[in-house]
């Protein structure tokens, strides 16, 4: 509904994750940890971090942060639809549905855990390359177009998600 408030801390825990995928799209790992999928992103993003770090010495930012991004948006595409509708399982968001119909959803996020846990590692720097701009290649490899121009992560104080199916 539009305008309606909601917190996904409601939604049940099921075992999926965003990467290391079982031949039936679910996450191996995660269900033998019996994590949830944001405690899998968050320990994901704790080990790319000292990575992207070392590479950011190396190569420069741009060019580091340039072959980071290819190599996620190269798996973030190849997420299953599972996947990607329990990525905010168990995670603390609060957001209001905008629009919903056969065509578009629209979403305002206005309180995101992904912000409160890059700035809990002292990493709040790489939180669009880490976690925010996953969204976009996530979303073309399920047919989607994601246009958003706002994110907590980079301080807005909302992320504005508008998802569109291509091709309509």
């Amino acid at each position: 509904r539009k305008g309606s408030r909601l917190t996904s801390s409601f939604w049940p825990v099921r075992p999926y994750g965003r990467t290391g995928l079982s031949s039936k799209g679910r996450n191996q790992m995660t269900e033998d940890m019996k994590i949830t999928p944001f405690q899998h992103i968050k320990l994901t993003v704790e080990a790319q971090i000292p990575l992207v770090r070392a590479m950011e010495k190396e190569l420069g930012r741009d060019k580091a942060h340039a072959l980071v991004r290819e190599t996620l948006d190269s798996r973030n595409r190849a997420i299953s639809k599972a996947e990607f509708a329990s990525f905010g399982i168990g995670v603390d968001f609060e957001f209001d549905v905008q629009k919903r119909t056969d065509k578009e959803f629209h979403v305002d996020v206005h309180k995101c855990a992904y912000t409160r846990m890059m700035e809990e590692v002292d990493a709040r720097d790489l939180g669009p390359l880490l976690i925010c701009n996953c969204d976009f290649a996530l979303a073309e490899g399920l047919g989607l177009e994601l246009k958003r121009e706002k994110t907590c992560m980079k301080g807005d104080g909302m992320c504005d998600f508008r998802f569109r199916k291509v091709g309509e």
